[in-house]
Formats: structure tokens, C-alpha cells, sequence
């Protein structure tokens, strides 16, 4: 096919908005739609006609807090189909750029609410598990059933911070951050999804724009990971490569450079606007321009636009397909499993509410329906807020905002608020943030809830009769330590942004139907975090230095708020193991040596090796609930490494959603594979395995205890020699 093209119309299919080829029946084709938690806004979407809505699923950050890869991929499933049946419906493209995979670095970074969190083995799991089932799963090897796109690459997590935009910013990254915490992700969903996209990012990492940077594209994501299919540009981030970060000097060599780094595609006008001309002074030569074709007609081939419709798996997909009653039941589990309680003392919830009792829903998200929906979002074909939700359950309830808006610049609406609460038995306050606080294209300058939001916390708290319940939306931390520490604050609800039945999530989980589960995916850090630290530092160990206390709990030396996984129940879960079980194992290093020749983030699936320690125990529930745990378990590396060599405090290295029913136990078996103690080394990044005493955890942290009685830990001890 590429052999009968003309030179100027090669020009037209290296832009997102590819042109046409008439004379051989190529339609123009857009590739840029969005799927991030549901069909979204975006070029190559139309939400009318036949197609008015999408089911809008709960933001990423939700989702991820049910640590259910199971869930990942049904939602991947779920959408992916949405998506193609859109197509069938002329209403998108099947080139879908999602999801977003980056670390969640810094909390005052606007997009963070996009993605699966701070911890890169978790955002692996996410990566793998969502966009192999988007993709069709494997069910016809042939085709794709919609195009997954992993971005953004590498090392993307600014928007516009002290005067530097993601258009400009110079990501300065160590090796051994790469290795262990910045790539781990992608290499997932390259190996282990087997994406057919990849987008490079805006910004450049240590000097190169992510765009022409070969060693990113041609030779980590082709070379080393075998990456197939095609790279497309952020949108705008060719220009940047010229005109922001002043790579190149010319609109050829800006072409050319990105061409022969590995890049496919470009959204945005550069290439309209100056390939043309670069092919026909002879710079951009059919060497330069022809493997950027083959990729991208490569995924078009694989997803069926050059074959017989009657060939075509998908083809007869279409409006009874969207929304359907189980996508709904989707979104509405999805949002269940996600809600993270951060707070019950003494006992607040479940309520156990009388009928005659009135209950009052305060706050500036309390009726707040489109925020629900996060960034990226599509047209949902319903969004059921908090109030709505609760009047479900509760006849009249009370609704007063407190604040005309989560900015809450005013307290003048506070002596309303009061009186509901004052009046009410049961009160409901829903706080937090939204898209006028934080996303694309806006970072946060503090991590403290916005306004005088704390102000109407106290004021609403001290009116009620008894102890309220707290429901706190958005998709970075905030420092809840007043909440936390206020006695008339009963209970603490973490949502995320639910989607479209985050409302009814939240009423069926205050009200006992629905059993809390989720644990955070990301470190509530005090608000002074944000002073000691500069955005536009990269690293994530700490560094005396520049100030840096360390990012994550895998390297936060700071004590949090919240911690990295914490998340309560309404039912008592406890682990044990019998005395007979194995509690130590040494393992010498001619078996690790064995581990040559792969690395750490192959991660769990790819290890080919036996496991070098199993570990057995027990999970008991003791009531009163029928309850679901999510068990995690991490490695402590040797202590003498965490000064010199940069080791994590801890990893995350398996976890596994465990339900049990009252007073039952059920048994628990995890296995540790070599990789699970492999390290990036602090000079080269290289992967390596230190010897001496490790410790398996297993369980809720230390750090996270106070706050969640109802947990115990087990310690394993591992010994490589």
C-alpha cells in the first residue's frame, strides 16, 4: 500500500487529522478520541444522534483504589466496546488515546486524578490489565476491537507551576528513578498489554524533548520491549520540540528528528503545515517518511478499516451496546469499591437511620453532580449526586451548599449550613475539590482544602447533635489532619470522583449496603509538604540538599496523614498463621544469579522462575459484616541500604482482593519470586539483588495503624545470601 502512495500524499496521513486518498479508497481518518473512564470529549468523538452518552465510569484514581485488577479489565472491556460500537455509529474513530498511565509524583500535580496512583506496581497492573482488555483481549488474534494508547512517555506529571508550563518543562530524571519508578508502567503495558500505541509526552526528559528522544522511543520502547504499533505525539508537542524547548532550529530537521526517533504521528499542525514542503525540497525522503506509515497503517490493518465489513468481528456492535444495564451496574460497583474510609470512631457508620429522623447533606459538592465525572469526561446519561443519592434512603432530607462552590470564598452561607445541621439528627458534609481546582493544564499551589471549606468543616461539626460524616471528593490529597483529629467528625469518606452513580455508591456504602474496601493509591501528605519541596524536582528519594523529604511511601520520611493504603471496614478483619507455617527462608545468591537477564519490571507474570518463598496465612473476619479485604504485601530491603544506596522504605509486590463472610476465615497464599527483590541500583540504575535480611510485610503498615484498629501486620523474614 505505502508503494502506491505519492509523495504529498504521504504528507496527509502523518497528522492526527489524516486526509484522504481518493484515488485509492483511503478514507481521511481521525485518530485522536479519548476513553479515559468512558467515551470522552474529544475531536474524533460525537455525542448526538445516535449516540448522546456513554457510560461514565469512575475516574482512574477511583477505580484504582479498589486494587481489582479483575475490575480494570472489565471496565477496559466495557469501554473498548463503547467505543467500537461508536465507530459502527460513524461517531468515532477506534484509535482511542487511553489510559494514562504516569506516576502520580507530586499532589499538587492537576492530572494525577487521571491516572492509577502513586506506585508503580500498581499503575503496571492497571496498564496491563485495562489495556489488554480494551483491546479485545486476545478474543479474534486478528483484530483489535479499539486501539489502546499508553501515555504519556516519559516522565509527564506538570502542567504550569512558578511560571514553567508542560510545554517547556525540562524533567531532569535519574536513572535510577527511571528504572524503578518512571518506566515500570509502560514496560508493562507494552509487554504485558501489548499496547498499539504510545504517546510522547510535551515535556523533555534530561534535555531531549520525549518526542525525538530515540533512546525513549526506538530504543527503550522498540528495541528493548518490542514495542508494535504507532507513536503519536502529544497534541502540540512536535511545535514545543521547535518552538518551546528550541531543540531544532528548523521545520525540517523538527520533522526529520522526530521521524527517525520513532515518532509516527503528529497531533497537532506542525506536519501540516511544513511536511510538504520538507518532501519536496528532498529532506524528508521515503527512508524517513515510509516505517512512520507502516506503523500507523499497521493498527489501522489490525483493526480491520481495510477488510470486507462481513470479515470484521466487531462490526455488529452498536447502540443497544452503549450504556446497557450491566455497564451501569459497572459504573455503580466500580464507584463502590473505590470509596476509601478514612475515619469511624466511634463507630458512626453504617447509619442506622429511623424513619422520623431528618438528615441534612451540606457542602459545596453535596449536590454537585457534573464533578462526579473528573476530567476527560463524556456525557454520562446520568449523573446522581450525593443529595439524590441519600434521598434514596431518607425521606426530605436537608440540602444547604455551605459555600457557593468548592473555592468557598465566602462564609456567608455558613449560618444556613449551621442551622441544617443543628436541626437535622444525622448530618452528611461533602467537601473537596473540582475541575476549577484541579486539571489539565492546572496544578495546585497548596494541598489544603480550598477556601474556607476547613472553616465550614468546624462550623457545621460544632451545630450538630452528634458526630458527622465527612465525604471529601477530588483526585489529589488534602490535608484532612483538622478533620481527622475533630471529634465531632465521626467518620471520614474518601471518593475520588465516582462518576455518574457516585452518589448512590456513596448513600448505599453511609447506609451499609455497599461495605468499604478501597484503600488510597496515593500518600496524604501534611500541608507543609508543599514547601519543601519544589515540583520541578524529579526525584523521588530524599535529598538533604534540595529539601526533598521524599515522594511516596516508598521513600516519604515525613509521617502522613493518611498513608499509602490505608482504608478501613465496617467489619473486623484479622490476619494469624499457624505456628507451623514457614516464617523465614534463606535463599542463596548462584539462584538469583539465574535473574540475569531480566529486570524488575517484568514484574510477577514474567518471572520464569520458582517462587523463593510461599507464604500461607490466614484471613478471618470476625464481624459483624460480610466484608471484602484487600490484602497487601510488600518487601523492606536490608536496613543498611536505605542510607547509601537509595533503597525504597518498601515496595508494594502483590495484592489480591479477598472477601470473606462473618466469623469464617479464609486462607491466603503468596509467593515471592526473585524479582520481588530486585533493586535499582542508585549510580547506573541497573537492577540488582542486595544481599542480607529482607522483610516480607503483610498486612496494614505501622505508619497507617493508628488510624485503622481493626488491621493487624505479619512479618515474614527473607534472607539472601
Amino acid at each position: 500500500l505505502i508503494t502506491l502512495l505519492l509523495p504529498d500524499e504521504k504528507a496527509g496521513l502523518l497528522s492526527n487529522n489524516a486526509k484522504g486518498v481518493s484515488r485509492l479508497n483511503i478514507p481521511a481518518y481521525q485518530w485522536w478520541s479519548e476513553a479515559l473512564h468512558g467515551i470522552g470529549g474529544s475531536p474524533g468523538v460525537t455525542f448526538n444522534g445516535s449516540t448522546p452518552f456513554a457510560t461514565s465510569f469512575p475516574q482512574v484514581v477511583t477505580t484504582s483504589s479498589s486494587f481489582n485488577t479483575t475490575l480494570f479489565s472489565l471496565i477496559g472491556d466495557a469501554i473498548g466496546t463503547e467505543g467500537h460500537a461508536f465507530f459502527n455509529e460513524h461517531h468515532a474513530g477506534l484509535t482511542f488515546w487511553t489510559p494514562n498511565i504516569n506516576i502520580f509524583r507530586d499532589p499538587r500535580w492537576g492530572r494525577g486524578q487521571e491516572t492509577p496512583g502513586e506506585d508503580p506496581i500498581l499503575t503496571a497492573a492497571y496498564a496491563a490489565a485495562f489495556t489488554g482488555s480494551f483491546q479485545g483481549g486476545g478474543s479474534f488474534p486478528k483484530y483489535l476491537k479499539a486501539s489502546s494508547c499508553c501515555k504519556h512517555y516519559s516522565a509527564y506529571d506538570l502542567e504550569d507551576w512558578e511560571g514553567v508550563d508542560r510545554h517547556h518543562f525540562n524533567a531532569v530524571v535519574s536513572k535510577q528513578d527511571q528504572n524503578d519508578t518512571y518506566f515500570p508502567a509502560f514496560q508493562s503495558c507494552v509487554q504485558r498489554g501489548q499496547v498499539s500505541s504510545i504517546m510522547c509526552s510535551y515535556n523533555a526528559v534530561n534535555g531531549v524533548p520525549s518526542c525525538v528522544n530515540s533512546d525513549l522511543l526506538n530504543g527503550q520502547l522498540r528495541q528493548d520491549w518490542g514495542f508494535e504499533g504507532y507513536i503519536t505525539s502529544d497534541c502540540q508537542a512536535v511545535d514545543d520540540v521547535k518552538n518551546a524547548h528550541h531543540y531544532t532550529t528548523s521545520n525540517d530537521s523538527t520533522i526529520v528528528d522526530s521521524l527517525l526517533a520513532g515518532m509516527d504521528s503528529d497531533c497537532g499542525n506542525f506536519f501540516e503545515n511544513h511536511l510538504g514542503s520538507c518532501i519536496s525540497d528532498g529532506t524528508c525522503s521515503n527512508s524517513v517518511l515510509d516505517p512512520a506509515l507502516e506503523n500507523l497503517f499497521g493498527v489501522q490493518f489490525r483493526l480491520g478499516l481495510f477488510d470486507p465489513l462481513e470479515n470484521q468481528p466487531y462490526s455488529k456492535l452498536g447502540v443497544s451496546d452503549i450504556n446497557t444495564l450491566q455497564h451501569q451496574q459497572l459504573a455503580l460497583e466500580a464507584a463502590e469499591q473505590g470509596i476509601v474510609l478514612l475515619k469511624n470512631d466511634p463507630t458512626v457508620l453504617p447509619l442506622n437511620f429511623s424513619n422520623g429522623e431528618k438528615m441534612a447533606v451540606v457542602g459545596p459538592n453535596a449536590n454537585a453532580t457534573e464533578t462526579l465525572l473528573g476530567n476527560y469526561q463524556g456525557n454520562a446519561p446520568y449523573r446522581i449526586s450525593v443529595f439524590e443519592g441519600v434521598s434514596r434512603f431518607v425521606t426530605d432530607p436537608i440540602y444547604e451548599p455551605g459555600c457557593a462552590n468548592v473555592n468557598c470564598g465566602s462564609t456567608a452561607q455558613f449560618s444556613s449550613a449551621a442551622q441544617a445541621a443543628k436541626n437535622a439528627d444525622s448530618v452528611i458534609l461533602v467537601v473537596g475539590l473540582d475541575q476549577t481546582v484541579e486539571k489539565e493544564g492546572l496544578d495546585r499551589y497548596d494541598i489544603s482544602l480550598p477556601g474556607e471549606q476547613e472553616a465550614l468543616i468546624e462550623v457545621v461539626a460544632s451545630a450538630a447533635k452528634k458526630p458527622i460524616i465527612l465525604v471529601v471528593m477530588g483526585g489529589g490529597c488534602v490535608d484532612l489532619s483538622a478533620a481527622k483529629a475533630n471529634k465531632n467528625v465521626g467518620a471520614i469518606l474518601w471518593t475520588g470522583y465516582p462518576g455518574q452513580s457516585g452518589g448512590n455508591a456513596i448513600a448505599r456504602t453511609l447506609f451499609g449496603l455497599n461495605v468499604p474496601s478501597g484503600r488510597l493509591t496515593q500518600t496524604f501528605y501534611p500541608a507543609s509538604f508543599v514547601h519543601e519541596v519544589s515540583m520541578f524536582d524529579m526525584g523521588m528519594r530524599p535529598n538533604v540538599g534540595t529539601g526533598n523529604p521524599g515522594r511516596g511511601y516508598r521513600f516519604y520520611t515525613g509521617k502522613p496523614i493518611f498513608a499509602f493504603g490505608a482504608g478501613m471496614s465496617y467489619s473486623k478483619l484479622t490476619y494469624s498463621w499457624e505456628p507451623s507455617t514457614q516464617t523465614s527462608a534463606k535463599v542463596v545468591g548462584s539462584k538469583i544469579n539465574e535473574l540475569a537477564d531480566q529486570t524488575f519490571h517484568n514484574l510477577r507474570a514474567a518471572d520464569k522462575l520458582s517462587p523463593i518463598l510461599n507464604i500461607s496465612f490466614w484471613l478471618a473476619n470476625e464481624g459483624p459484616f460480610d466484608a471484602t479485604e484487600v490484602v497487601l504485601v510488600y518487601m523492606r530491603p536490608p536496613a543498611d541500604l536505605k542510607k547509601h544506596k537509595g533503597a525504597p522504605l518498601r515496595s508494594l509486590r502483590w495484592f489480591k482482593r479477598v472477601y470473606t463472610t462473618v466469623h469464617n476465615r479464609v486462607m491466603v497464599n503468596v509467593s515471592i519470586y526473585p524479582s520481588d527483590i530486585r533493586l535499582a541500583g542508585e549510580t547506573d540504575g541497573e537492577m540488582f539483588t542486595p544481599r542480607g535480611n529482607w522483610t516480607v510485610e503483610i498486612g496494614q503498615s505501622q505508619s497507617s495503624q493508628a488510624h485503622q484498629t481493626s488491621f493487624g501486620e505479619l512479618e515474614f523474614s527473607l534472607t539472601v545470601v
